[in-house]
């Protein structure tokens, strides 16, 4: 069961990603380094910690796009 946890979430975060027309976006030195241990124990090869939170706030932003609209009128 927790190989298969790892297979799916390497399969959504952790493949290597190219992303066109990159923008920087600042974290502190703290969650880099998480990032940076994330990718580095678990990812595939040509994992990026760019790609991987590319993936994470891709499905966060997808996830609460519904509710984004409605918040915004409060």
């Amino acid at each position: 069961k927790s190989r298969e946890r790892l297979a799916d979430f390497q399969g959504k975060y952790l493949q290597p990603l190219r992303v066109s027309h990159r923008k920087a976006v600042y974290v502190s030195e703290e969650i880099q380094r998480k990032l940076g241990y994330v990718v580095r124990k678990i990812g595939e090869q040509g994992a990026s910690i760019s790609g991987y939170v590319e993936q994470v706030l891709h499905e966060h932003l997808d996830r609460y796009k519904d509710n984004v609209g409605t918040w915004r009128k409060l």
